[in-house]
């Protein structure tokens, strides 16, 4: 979030500039639910907070 506003890139990645600090991984129906339940994390207060898809175990993507 940036004052107060969700923010959204289009890229598939965070800037370059970005590090990674942890992950979490979540059940979610689909990728909008994903990013809501991202967003609600404090640290989207004050940095990004990227979200991706992950594989099943199969091999298909979600």
């Amino acid at each position: 979030m940036k004052d107060g506003v969700e923010e959204a890139t289009d890229g598939p990645f965070a800037e370059a500039k970005e590090q990674l600090a942890g992950y979490f991984v979540i059940d979610c129906e689909n990728v909008e639910r994903a990013t809501e339940v991202a967003a609600r994390f404090p640290d989207a207060k004050f940095a990004g907070v990227e979200v991706r898809p992950i594989m099943e175990p199969c091999g298909m993507e979600m």
